[in-house]
C-alpha cells in the first residue's frame, strides 16, 4: 500500500459522486465489489470518492459503515440533506479556514481557483499542486451544491471561479455561529486532514511498537517484585501522547477503546 500524505485534500471526485455512493451504500455496504459495480464510474472515481466519504467523516475508516453524521445525510431528503452537505464547510477545516477567511474581505463577489490554491498552499494543506488544484474543484462544487454561490469553470482566459452570492458574509457568519453552538454541545469535528489523514488506513493495519507496554500490561497474578519490574519498565518509556478523534464512534466501541486501554471504563 502505497504512503498516504497527511496533507492530501479530498480531490478527483464531485460532489455528485459523492452523493451517489452514499447511496449505494445504503443499498450494499458489505462486499465491495458489489459497491463498485453499482457505483459504476470507474476504480479511480470509486477510489477518490471512498476516500472523500472518510476524510468528511461520513463512513467508518476500515468499513463501509455509515458513521451518525454519514447516517443522517443518507437518510435524509431535500433540505435536510443539503444541510448536512453544508456541514462539510464547517467540519472540515481547510474548507473553514478559507471561508473564515473570506468573511474578513471587504469586498466579497468572486474567489478564482488560483486564490483558493494560494491559500492552502500557505497553510500547509495539500500534497501536491495537482491536489491542491482538484482539492479546490471539490471545494467549488460543494459551495455551489450549498448555493453559497455559483461555480464557473473557465473558458479561454477567463479562469475558474466562485461567484458568490450577495449574502455569502452572513452565511459563513451563520456557520460560525453554529459551530460555536456545536463546540459548546461536542468539542470534536471532523479530523483536520493537516494533523491527521486517515483515509485509506484502518487500525488493523498500523504496525504496533514492539516496545510499548501499559499499566494494564499488569496482572493479578504478578508478585510485588514483578509489579515493580513492570511500573519500571513502563516509566522509564518515553512520554507519548496520542489525541484519538472519537466523534464519530458509537459507545460501545468507545467502551473497547478505554477498556483496552486502562483495563476498565466508567462504572466497570
Amino acid at each position: 500500500m502505497s504512503k498516504i500524505s497527511s496533507n492530501s485534500l479530498p480531490a478527483y471526485t464531485t460532489v455528485e459522486n459523492i452523493l451517489s455512493l452514499i447511496e449505494t451504500l445504503k443499498r450494499k455496504n458489505k462486499n465491495e465489489d458489489e459497491v463498485k459495480a453499482i457505483f459504476n464510474k470507474g476504480d479511480s472515481a470509486y477510489t477518490n470518492t471512498k476516500s472523500s466519504l472518510r476524510t468528511f467523516g461520513f463512513i467508518e475508516n476500515g468499513s463501509f459503515e455509515f458513521t451518525e453524521y454519514g447516517r443522517e445525510i443518507a437518510y435524509s431528503q431535500g433540505e435536510d440533506k443539503k444541510g448536512g452537505i453544508v456541514r462539510i464547510l464547517k467540519k472540515y477545516r481547510p474548507y473553514e479556514v478559507f471561508l473564515s477567511g473570506l468573511s474578513q474581505k471587504d469586498d466579497v463577489m468572486q474567489t478564482e481557483i488560483e486564490e483558493i490554491v494560494n491559500f492552502w498552499g500557505k497553510a500547509g494543506y495539500g500534497s501536491t499542486q495537482r491536489n491542491l488544484e482538484d482539492g479546490a474543484k471539490l471545494f467549488m462544487s460543494i459551495i455551489d451544491y450549498s448555493k453559497f454561490g455559483k461555480y464557473i469553470i473557465g473558458r479561454g482566459k477567463n479562469s475558474t471561479r466562485i461567484e458568490w452570492v450577495s449574502n455569502i458574509k452572513e452565511k459563513i457568519e451563520e456557520l460560525a455561529d453554529e459551530t460555536d453552538k456545536d463546540s459548546s454541545a461536542d468539542p470534536t469535528e471532523i479530523i483536520d486532514s493537516k494533523e491527521t489523514n486517515v483515509n485509506e488506513l484502518s487500525l488493523e493495519e498500523k504496525e504496533p511498537h514492539e516496545d510499548t507496554a501499559t499499566a494494564s500490561s499488569l496482572n493479578e497474578n504478578d508478585t510485588d517484585s514483578n509489579i515493580n519490574k513492570k511500573l519500571v519498565s513502563i516509566a522509564s518509556m518515553p512520554n507519548i501522547t496520542i489525541s484519538v478523534d472519537m466523534s464519530n464512534w458509537p459507545e460501545d466501541k468507545i467502551k473497547i477503546f478505554f477498556k483496552s486501554a486502562y483495563g476498565k471504563f466508567g462504572e466497570d
